[in-house]
């Protein structure tokens, strides 16, 4: 198994997702309780290993090979705070150089 590639799973009846190193075999009895899971996709780690939900994630991997998050706990992962962050310099969309010229 790669622990910087990591496979997620979508569960059927609980809104959620399971994730789990590469190649990891879920077990079945856990996976049915959560109306079974279904593979989305595999990723490499990248920068979510720097944020501070991937802790969690990384304790539940390292303590029973998998992590089931919420939407919420997922969505967290994916979209670092620094990428919601407003633009750094203001947004112009008045005339430029080019509109006076003409």
């Amino acid at each position: 198994m790669d622990q910087n590639s990591i496979d997620i799973f979508i569960t059927r009846n609980v809104d959620g997702y399971i994730v789990a190193p590469a190649g990891t075999r879920l077990p079945e009895d856990a996976m049915d309780a959560l109306g079974g899971v279904v593979h989305g996709w595999t990723q490499q780690v990248g920068e979510a290993i720097h944020l501070p939900g991937w802790r969690g994630v990384r304790s539940d991997l390292d303590a029973c090979g998998y992590s089931v998050l919420s939407d919420e706990d997922f969505a967290a992962l994916l979209l670092p705070p620094r990428e919601l962050a407003p633009p750094p310099v203001p947004v112009y969309f008045g005339p430029g150089p080019a509109a006076v010229a003409a």
